[in-house]
C-alpha cells in the first residue's frame, strides 16, 4: 500500500471477474464494492455489466453474475481478453466514424482472424 496524492491510502484491488488489478483508494473499492452488489470489479468489467443490465433490463447483481460467468467460460487470459475487447470496440468506433471505409463483411471478418 502506499499513500495517494490525496493522502489517501492507495492499495491494489482485484477484479472479481477477469482478475486484473487497478490501484485504487479505500473509499472507491468500498463505492464500487456497494455499486454491484458487494463485488469489486475494475473499470472495464463495470462497464461491460451496466451495458449487459441496460441491455437485459436487470439489476446490476444479476448482470454482474452474468458477466463473471462469461468471462469464467472464455477461458483466455484475462489480459488478452481486454486486449481484444478494446480491439474491438477501437473497430466500431473508426468503422462508425464520418468518411471511415467502407469495410465488406468478408474482409472484416478475415482481419478478425489476423487478430
Amino acid at each position: 500500500m502506499e499513500t495517494g496524492g490525496g493522502g489517501e491510502t492507495v492499495e491494489v484491488a482485484t477484479c472479481a471477474c477477469c482478475g486484473i488489478g487497478e490501484e485504487c483508494t479505500a473509499r472507491y473499492v468500498a463505492g464500487v464494492t456497494a455499486q454491484f452488489g458487494g463485488t469489486w470489479v475494475c473499470g472495464l468489467c463495470a462497464e461491460a455489466i451496466k451495458d449487459e443490465a441496460a441491455r437485459r433490463g436487470v439489476g446490476l447483481e444479476v448482470a454482474t453474475r452474468a458477466h463473471a460467468e462469461f468471462v469464467a467460460g472464455a477461458g483466455a487470459d484475462p489480459t488478452i481478453q481486454v486486449a481484444r475487447a478494446l480491439l474491438q470496440l477501437l473497430k466500431r468506433v473508426i468503422a462508425t466514424a464520418p468518411g471511415a471505409p467502407v469495410m465488406p463483411p468478408a474482409a472484416a471478418a478475415a482481419q478478425d482472424l489476423d487478430m
